[in-house]
């Protein structure tokens, strides 16, 4: 056990009385609700190795905020699957990454991506609820799905973005729309608006989901290039037999959908089953259907899957984890301590997916 503690009383007692002077990640989280946290990642340095614990003490400790989160993203990280049994033995390099070990022997390199994002403004919030419900009054037979690609600071009106709708899906029910996309942009916003195949329920919403501009397709064009680029270092620089998992972890909600992280990793399902319920939800995938897929390369055979953890004001970090069908060291649900998407039924390069 370590004699050293990573947060000392000196450090806790001075970031706690910086009320007017500190805008540093870790002040906050001393000063705030979500304290209890640093408890927790106490407790992983506690029981981590020796080059863990130097680690974490030079970037936990650490008042520059991108320093503070990339640590504290990898303990985050860690945390699932220390709770599901496996412990954190080693450092890794090329980049910077954990070796963990399992009960049973196995042995995990996890890789940890932070994304410090901008926290949205209450103007900006405010608005974008504002648009969400505007579009949901929207009658429309199929669903809709909202991207906002540009947003400044200024006096949101609804009502023409709500005329833009109504004029685009007035010209698709006569027949005088070709395609399934529309656009509104003024000096302040740009929106891009999609009909989907899904139909709009009695009592539904018209929006499917809204992606706002911190977490848009900017957002998922970064962390797919940064995902790639990262694993293929560590790919190519690393034991060929060792096996892989990302994760990846932002310090505000990733407003990007669910739809978007499959196609990424899985492709598009060649056929789904849904009743509305989360955890009834089948999905099946097929090798080389469905586009291009991380999971489905085969030089990503190694990656067991991706971690996807984001931060609820109201709840602190949640995970959930997207485990690859098709690696050679294929993770189960049980190995990681949150929600998984694994596989339920294989049969050769075809696999049906659900939450588990």
């Amino acid at each position: 056990m370590p004699t050293v503690k990573l947060f000392p009383d000196t450090l806790m007692t001075d970031l706690e009385s910086r009320v007017d002077n500190d805008d540093s990640l870790l002040g906050e989280i001393i000063r705030g609700p979500q304290r209890p946290i640093l408890n927790q990642i106490s407790a992983l340095y506690d029981n981590a190795a020796p080059a863990v614990r130097k680690r974490w003490q030079e970037s936990l400790r650490s008042t520059d905020n991108r320093k503070f989160f990339q640590g504290y993203a990898e303990a985050i990280s860690a945390a699932f699957l220390v709770n599901a049994g496996w412990s954190i033995v080693d450092v890794c390099k090329p980049k910077p990454c954990l070796i963990l070990k399992h009960a049973d022997g196995r042995e995990q390199r996890l890789i940890t991506l932070a994304f410090l994002q901008a926290i949205q403004s209450p103007q900006e919030k405010s608005a974008i609820e504002t648009l969400a419900r505007v579009a949901n009054r929207a009658d429309s037979d199929r669903r809709i799905t909202i991207l906002v690609h540009k947003w400044t600071p200024h006096e949101f009106d609804p009502e023409p973005v709500r005329r833009c709708i109504d004029i685009w899906l007035d010209a698709i029910a006569k027949g005088n729309w070709k395609g399934r996309y529309a656009t509104y942009e003024d000096d302040h916003i740009h929106i891009e608006f999609t009909r989907t195949d899904e139909p709009t329920k009695p009592g539904q919403g018209s929006v499917a989901f809204l992606l706002a501009p911190n977490n848009g397709s900017t957002t998922m064009d970064l962390v797919e290039s940064r995902m790639v680029y990262e694993l293929d270092m560590l790919l190519k620089n690393s034991d060929p037999s060792s096996s892989l998992l990302v994760s990846l972890v932002t310090n505000t909600k990733w407003m990007i959908s669910p739809g978007l992280i499959r196609s990424l990793l899985y492709g598009r399902p060649i056929w789904q089953v849904t009743n509305g319920v989360a955890e009834n939800n089948k999905f099946g995938f097929q090798v080389g259907e469905g586009g291009p897929a991380l999971f489905q390369e085969e030089g990503y055979h190694r990656l067991g899957g991706a971690l996807i953890i984001d931060q609820h004001e109201d709840r602190g970090p949640c995970g959930r984890a997207y485990l690859n069908p098709w690696s050679a060291q294929a993770l189960g649900g049980d190995d990681v301590v949150c929600t998984s998407f694994a596989a339920e039924r294989s049969e050769d390069d075809f696999r049906v997916m659900s939450w588990c």
